[in-house]
């Protein structure tokens, strides 16, 4: 039976083969979005519903002093209703957070978010995308009105040179990283911007290795060069863009003589990258984490949009601005309104109209005031009492982790509904156990807006349940303590016929039935309409319908490198593993990639007197690690990289808690360290 691979954002379909419930082949139909193409991960790890950390009955306990018990679900969710309702009666809304999971269906976010809205009165919900591309999120909303990818995956047949910026598609996201070098095979040109020399920059046409957290040095340059040069499409400017003027002095200091001091990269290479970009009318800028993870990821971000503004690479195919996704559904939590500040469609909780909608479908008034971010809500512990946690280990991924331990400890109420055990697990007051994608059904929203199903191939094993199951029996629960609105749905497919009503003109013509072919893109405002492809081709979503230029300054990174901690480390993925580890490392993946491997420059391992291979201490002003040495000049002098995936040697015990004013995501890529032997 076909479903959708629940790794990365690609949102690839994949037939798993069960035979005494044990997954022993994976294929892959011809049909988008990979047309029969598979990862590592999709192909070999499925598994990890079978595994024996996972999650089968619920379990309960008063204090963490105690050890769990296994209760049933009426207790289980008797027991968090009645904390739940006391907490609010007590301190309020304001002391109450949800936080659904871009692992879980659409339909399951969409719930989460309802009931703590509707049910709790509370705006403090966020998802993991707070930790990826919010960055991205907040720049493509103010420029553009609207925050996924322009085009669709299948515009990469269409485009002649493509802009890769701190990704590591071949890794992270490796069906799209063979159709790009597949691409350029076949003629087309591709710039890499990574400190790294990863998979992409090999196959690539030039390779610019900036220091890290340089990049919005590198593209204010970049436009400046192309405005000196007459390159930029003055027509499109005037006719749809606003803001230009302004914009246009803000970048005059960015001269190439600086660029290159500032970025490391020689100014005739960043010449050649504006020529290029500038002068091929069909040219996609993708990126990743490598862009947004700072604390000015919002600024880079916008640095980048401005680029494609200029040279006019905006609504066009083959061209556009693409942000690759990381997880599977991170793309549809946002979607379905699983973040602090909007409704499902990303309409305003501040707005009154969108408020209005939404008050009169729901049928209760609703919260205003936009909530906090997950990173601010775990700051504001204790003032926050209570935190419903679905399908996220915040210990794994958020930075500085003895910190967040810290805060956990102190947070008097913490619901904690997961497949698997996992890092957050020992710090929760209740467990509840969900079910996995083999064992529900719904949809997931790919990287391109793509609407996908997930199909029930399995039972869920012990007293596991579906995550939209869950929610709706403590929903149930809490409002008829409420005397507050709450409808009991039959399974996922009626409640995404009331998203449907919801965001008619985002989702309203896509079914399940019309689901069973293929997935559909949004937006898609009837049943007959094939899902728009390619975004603003004719207008922006900004209130004149024009894409806005806006200023933005380069500033160093929070944590700069110092005698004492004299190298910048970087964090990431590997091909082999997800996330937090969580999923992969209790797959067969973990048999092929098993440790944790940070990556040290040759000079640098001289300097210090390490050996490829060597056990050594990774060390912050936070904490410290051990790892195996990778003596490798994938990273530069100077830098040293370790994946996060491994919770035995976390690298998120060394990264700082400094937040982008904008977006409030960490910054993950620059902290200084320090290497250590060990005796």
């Amino acid at each position: 039976m076909r479903t959708t691979c629940p790794y990365c954002g690609v949102g690839c379909q994949v037939e798993p083969t069960v035979k005494e419930g044990r997954i022993v082949q994976v294929l892959a139909p011809d049909i988008p979005p990979n047309h029969g193409a598979l990862c590592v991960k999709g192909r070999f790890g499925l598994d990890f519903p079978f595994s024996e950390k996972r999650l089968l009955y619920p379990q309960v306990r008063e204090s963490r002093r105690e050890p769990f018990r296994r209760v049933s679900w009426e207790e289980a969710l008797d027991f968090v209703a009645s904390r739940l309702l006391a907490v609010l009666r007590r301190r309020g809304p304001e002391a109450l957070a949800v936080f659904p999971s871009a692992k879980t269906t659409n339909e399951e976010v969409y719930l989460a978010q309802k009931l703590a809205r509707v049910l709790l009165g509370t705006n403090h919900v966020d998802h993991c995308s707070r930790l990826c591309h919010s960055s991205s999120t907040a720049a493509l909303s103010r420029s553009l009105g609207g925050a996924s990818m322009t085009n669709p995956i299948e515009d990469i047949w269409k485009t002649d040179l493509f802009l890769v910026v701190g990704s590591n598609t071949t890794e992270t996201h490796p069906v799209i990283g063979a159709m790009i070098k597949k691409r350029v095979r076949q003629g087309a040109r591709l710039i890499v911007v990574d400190p790294r020399y990863t998979g992409m920059a090999e196959a690539a046409t030039l390779w610019l290795r900036p220091h890290p957290g340089t990049d919005l040095f590198l593209f204010n340059a970049m436009a400046r060069y192309i405005l000196e040069e007459g390159l930029w499409d003055q027509g499109y400017v005037e006719e749809r863009t606003e803001g230009f003027a302004e914009w246009r002095a803000s970048v005059e200091g960015y001269t190439l003589e600086e660029a290159e001091r500032i970025t490391g990269v020689k100014r005739e290479n960043i010449a050649l990258a504006a020529r290029l970009y500038a002068t091929t009318e069909r040219a996609g800028a993708y990126w990743a984490m490598g862009l947004t993870q700072h604390t000015k990821g919002t600024a880079t971000v916008q640095a980048l949009v401005n680029l494609a503004l200029l040279t006019g690479k905006v609504g066009k195919e083959g061209a556009g601005l693409n942000p690759l996704r990381g997880q599977n559904n991170v793309q549809g939590a946002g979607d379905m309104g699983g973040l602090p500040d909007v409704f499902p469609g990303y309409l305003r909780v501040a707005d009154q109209g969108a408020r209005r909608r939404f008050e009169g479908l729901w049928g209760v008034g609703l919260n205003p005031q936009p909530g906090l971010r997950m990173t601010e809500v775990f700051q504001a512990i204790p003032q926050v009492e209570a935190i419903y946690l679905i399908g996220e280990d915040p210990v794994t991924s958020e930075p500085y982790q003895d910190h967040l331990k810290a805060k956990l400890e102190a947070l008097p109420f913490l619901v904690v509904q997961d497949i698997l055990e996992n890092e957050t697990t020992p710090f929760a007051h209740v467990v509840l156990p969900a079910a996995s994608f083999l064992e529900k059904e719904g949809t997931f929203t790919n990287t391109d807006r793509r609407v996908q199903r997930v199909r029930k191939i399995l039972e869920p094993p012990g007293e596991a349940r579906p995550d939209w199951w869950i929610i709706q029996e403590l929903g149930k629960r809490l409002a008829q303590a409420l005397g507050r609105p709450w409808t009991l749905y039959s399974g996922p497919e009626a409640i995404w016929e009331e998203v449907r009503q919801a965001i008619p003109e985002m989702l309203g013509g896509i079914t399940y039935p019309r689901l069973e072919r293929e997935g559909v893109r949004w937006p898609c405002p009837e049943e007959d309409h094939p899902g728009e492809a390619v975004l603003f081709q004719a207008r922006f979503n900004t209130p004149s319908g024009k894409a806005r230029f806006i200023p933005v300054d380069f500033t160093p990174p929070a944590e700069t490198p110092s005698p004492e901690y004299p190298l910048v480390l970087s964090t990431g993925r590997v091909l082999y593993h997800w996330h937090g580890g969580t999923l992969s490392r209790n797959s067969r993946l973990q048999e092929a990639y098993p440790e944790l491997k940070v990556e040290v420059n040759p000079k640098d391992a001289e300097r210090l007197g390490i050996q490829d291979g060597e056990i050594i201490q990774v060390v912050s002003r936070r904490g410290r690690i051990r790892a195996r040495a990778w003596v490798t000049e994938r990273t530069p002098e100077g830098v040293v990289y370790a994946p996060f995936h491994f919770a035995e040697a976390p690298a998120n015990r060394l990264t700082l808690d400094a937040l982008d004013p904008i977006s409030r995501i960490p910054e993950y890529k620059v902290s200084a360290v320090r290497l250590e032997k060990l005796d």
